[in-house]
Parts: structure tokens; sequence; C-alpha cells
């Protein structure tokens, strides 16, 4: 099986070369189709929406694809007043202080884009992301989408968030190297594209925020109000940690790590 992977990448990675332009606009980002949903508290209440993937890296073709959701155990927390023009770090904060429960996802099958799909697991085994790969997306002029639910989230009724953006860690990969072939903070790098949160500690940091995607739940005023001493409220962002980014990112098939390659 981890031969059939390392082979199915190599192969697809030179099957395909396409003019593609270097600059990337904020519509050829890698996205989520749908990235808002009102709070819940339903237990079987589901979002759907999809990893949207635009393009390539450079000439290449996207090979595989990497998406997980915070880990609410370990996560980074940023609050704002300005929408995230200037934000706080509160120290001690948890994503618990601001959502009743972690989101987790539910994979919708489907192999428009790659035939294989894996679940990527926080430590109690929940789902929070997915790798997959076995296809390609040829480097320009398609659009890949790659499906799956975000279960729903409620805000803690005693907190001053008036809304929760998380943030998912994604990468598309188009060649499948070492660590030492990529550098995250290459916008061109022909290797892999990363749409995660800069300045989090890891190796697959992006350059800036104008790169990850988000997805946003919106508080119910009516039904869950702020506290009156909350005023307007805060804007709360919930991004991946180093250590989940070190942890989650790297994809392996029965505990052999086959990309970044070791």
């Amino acid at each position: 099986m981890v031969n059939h992977f390392r082979n199915n990448f190599a192969l697809v990675a030179v099957a395909s070369v396409l003019l593609a332009t270097a600059s990337q606009n904020a519509f050829s980002h890698t996205r989520l189709t749908v990235n808002s949903s009102p709070e819940s508290s339903s237990a079987h209440g589901t979002t759907t929406t999809a990893v949207n993937v635009p393009h390539g890296c450079g000439d290449n073709p996207v090979i595989g694809n990497v998406i997980f959701l915070p880990d609410t155990d370990s996560a980074i927390v940023q609050t704002s007043t300005d929408n995230f023009a200037n934000f706080e770090t509160p120290e001690g904060a948890t994503a618990l202080n601001y959502i009743v429960n972690p989101p987790f996802i539910r994979l919708i099958k489907s192999r428009d884009v790659f035939d294989h799909q894996e679940f990527i697991k926080d430590p109690l085994g929940n789902p929070i992301g997915f790798w997959a790969a076995g296809g390609e997306l040829p480097a320009h002029n398609w659009v890949g989408q790659l499906p799956f639910n975000i279960t729903s989230v409620a805000i803690q009724p005693e907190s001053c968030a008036s809304k929760v953006v998380l943030v998912p860690a994604i990468a598309n990969i188009c060649n499948i190297t070492s660590m030492a072939e990529i550098n995250s903070q290459d916008p061109d790098n022909p290797n892999v594209d990363f749409w995660t949160a800069p300045d989090v500690g890891s190796p697959y940091d992006a350059p800036s925020w104008s790169y990850p995607a988000t997805y946003t739940v919106e508080r119910d005023l009516e039904n869950n109000p702020l506290p009156e001493s909350c005023g307007e409220g805060l804007a709360v962002r919930i991004i991946p940690s180093a250590a989940q980014l070190n942890r989650d990112m790297p994809v392996k098939i029965d505990d052999q790590q086959v990309w970044p390659l070791p």
C-alpha cells in the first residue's frame, strides 16, 4: 500500500505540464466552498462544504491534499474587537472558553479528484480532518472540490464571542519531497502550497494572513444573547498550534510517513 501510494504520486506528478500563473489573488486561493454557519446546539446539525482547490504549484498538478481543523485541546486562541485588524492572544485562554464543543468532520465519499482518503484524528480518536491522494488536479484551468461535513458548534453562553472563526490547516501537495525541499514561506514553491496560519512556529506556516481559509460560526444573538458586560462582543479566532501541525500535517500509511519524506 505504501509503495502504491508513492508510485501513484510520482506518476501523476509528471502527467501534466500546464502553464500556471505564479501570482495568486483572492479568487485563486484554496478556500472552503461554504465558509460560515450559525451556531447550533443540535447534536445532528452539520454544514456541508468542500475544500476548493483552484490551481497547482506553478507548473505542477496537485497530487494530494491535507486538511484539518484546530484540535481544541492545544489550539491558539486570538480575540479582536475590530475583525482582526488588531488582535490579542489572551494568556491561558482555550478554545473551549468560547465554544461549547469541538468541531468534527464527516467525509462525503467522492472520487472526483482523488481515489483514496483517510481520516486525521485527534488524540481521542475524533475525526478532525483528512488527507486525500491517488489522482491529480491539473495545474491550471481546473478546479477540484473535496466535500465533507463540519458538525455543529455552539458558542459558550457566558463568553463575549459574537463569532468564532475556525482556521483549518490545508496543504496542496504537488511533489513528494523531504522537508529540506519545502519552504513554506515561498509562495512559488513547486512542491506544495500551504494554506495555513502564519507565525505559529511550525515548518508549515504560510507567509501571511492572506493565506489561510476560514470557517466562521456566527452567534445566535436571539437564543444566545451576549452578556450585558460584553458590549458589542469579540471576534474569536481558533488556530491549530505548532504541535498539532507537526503531528497532523505529515501523511502516514500504516504508521509509515510518506509525505514529507522522512
